[in-house]
């Protein structure tokens, strides 16, 4: 296959995972706030949160998954882009400011406009650190916090990885786990609670290094990895994992069985995101250009569909538009013909009028490589100047 093959194939790849991330995260989140509008309960009333032991019905109910995926792509998209090269420090986290805050501050000031109140300088100082209070749409605000931190830890793990080889990231990962249990058990709740981690880096870092670990699975054993059966068994692994934890009671559960899960989930989704990535040539038919660019907006569609789904859930009429069906499958129904066609749609919108200047001010952020190496990865994932405008 030639480069420039190589390249198209990695990139519309990426790109189908992280479209199907995003899917997955507007369906997550239409159906527990429509499903909770339509119900009439509060939606932090965890003894009614929709539960079902169908496996396909699992993965939107537990869609918060997707920032796993993400997490997980974050890791191996740098790890395969840096191979080989060193990293300039500053230019790779003014890059990633510009890739992360230019959307972001725009919707949370919007948010910020939804108050009665001038905002304080508190409140500006909570928007630059994304803990904005009371902010309509940042229900996924944290996320952004934990990328961001995750980005200033990065070149330092990737010479980790480079120097010291897979061992060195399966031992942190060890430590990791050892001091998370620590925290657990130094609690001086009756019942500790478990969310703080899960909601936090100390929680998620797994996620990121397990990408990494993908990404140099990837890099040496691309042909191993193309055999056709293996994504299919990857996703099967996940969803059953999936399916698992949500018999546990899932992401509102404080069992301690979740010290694990972070680690658990990153594991399986770190097997696929490698299988998929590296598995059969790509035919670029229509359906995987329509993926690749869903793909291609989707921190946009991350970051708008909660302003979607505040107003859908104050339209009245709206919500009691399919007073025939059970609750889950209306709060679906609305979720995946309404509220994602709208958000796709001011996604594409939002990525070339806000997202896209600023993009086009990144430089790159790669040094030559001493030895070499780096000419074995496409140079579409190297961070070269247009070729990764998604990552």
């Amino acid at each position: 296959m030639r480069s420039s093959d190589s390249d198209r194939v990695y990139l519309a790849r990426v790109d189908h995972l992280r479209a199907a991330a995003a899917v997955l995260v507007v369906l997550y989140h239409g159906c527990q706030l429509l499903g909770a509008r339509i119900e009439g309960r509060a939606l932090t009333d965890a003894a009614q949160r929709q539960h079902s032991t169908n496996p396909a019905a699992t993965l939107v109910l537990e869609g918060h998954t997707a920032v796993a995926l993400f997490m997980v792509l974050s890791g191996f998209i740098f790890t395969v882009g840096a191979h080989g090269r060193p990293i300039r420090y500053g230019r790779f986290v003014t890059n990633r400011l510009l890739r992360v805050y230019p959307l972001y501050l725009v919707i949370a000031v919007l948010g910020l406009a939804t108050q009665v109140a001038l905002p304080s300088f508190e409140h500006l100082l909570a928007v630059l650190t994304f803990t904005t209070p009371g902010q309509p749409y940042g229900g996924v605000f944290w996320t952004l916090s934990v990328e961001l931190q995750f980005y200033l830890l990065f070149p330092l793990l990737n010479r980790l990885l480079g120097e010291r080889g897979p061992g060195a990231l399966l031992r942190l990962l060890g430590a990791i786990a050892l001091l998370r249990l620590l925290v657990w058990l130094s609690s001086p709740a009756p019942e500790p609670h478990t969310s703080a981690l899960y909601l936090g880096l100390a929680g998620r870092i797994d996620q990121f290094l397990l990408g990494m670990l993908a990404a140099w699975c990837y890099l040496r054993h691309r042909e191993r990895l193309r055999a056709g059966w293996l994504p299919p068994a990857a996703l099967a692994l996940a969803l059953g994992a999936l399916w698992g934890f949500h018999q546990l009671r899932g992401f509102m559960s404080d069992s301690p069985l979740k010290l694990v899960w972070s680690t658990l989930e990153g594991a399986v989704w770190a097997v696929f995101v490698a299988v998929y990535v590296a598995g059969a040539r790509d035919r670029g038919g229509a359906v995987s250009r329509a993926a690749a660019r869903l793909g291609e907006v989707s921190y946009s569609v991350y970051l708008t569909h909660f302003m979607v789904l505040t107003v859908l859930c104050e339209d009245a009429r709206l919500v009691g538009a399919l007073p025939s069906l059970p609750p889950v499958w209306a709060a679906f129904a609305l979720s995946a013909l309404v509220a994602l066609p709208v958000t796709v749609g001011l996604s594409f919108l939002t990525y070339h009028a806000v997202e896209l200047p600023f993009l086009r001010l990144r430089r790159p952020y790669l040094g030559s490589s001493p030895t070499g190496a780096g000419n074995a990865t496409p140079p579409a994932a190297r961070g070269e100047p247009g070729a990764v405008v998604r990552s």
